[in-house]
């Protein structure tokens, strides 16, 4: 499963000019299927990701996307406006994000936008 964030601190280090929205409980999403799709809804463009980070301007709308690889995840940028940034731990804030797919597992934590966290967690199999 995956936890989407609101994260000050991430968005401490972003130059956005969008307002922070109120932190809150985490939004907490099923990874199912073999490819999960991380952006933002467009009717118009007929894209509905699987995770939707909608309220996050900085996020594309095709942002990220995880494949299934083996026990984890293969975390693919796909060409997004601000990057896909990978930690292991939350709260250590990437430098850099990634410039190709990336082998994770259950832990790893994608920041993304302007204030977006993902969490991935271990969750019953789907």
């Amino acid at each position: 499963m995956a936890e989407v964030w609101v994260d000050p601190q991430w968005y401490e280090c972003q130059s956005s000019p969008d307002r922070l929205p109120d932190p809150r409980p985490p939004t907490v999403v099923p990874l199912r299927g073999s490819q999960v799709l991380i952006g933002r809804h467009s009717e118009i463009k007929a894209i509905t990701p699987h995770i939707d980070c909608e309220l996050d301007a900085g996020v594309s709308r095709r942002h990220a996307q995880l494949t299934r690889h083996n026990l984890g995840w293969v975390v693919e940028d796909l060409g997004s406006a601000n990057g896909t940034y990978v930690s292991n731990v939350v709260g250590d804030i990437p430098d850099d994000p990634i410039d190709a797919g990336l082998p994770i597992g259950s832990g790893a934590v994608l920041y993304l936008g302007s204030w977006t966290r993902i969490v991935l967690r271990q969750g019953a199999p789907v």
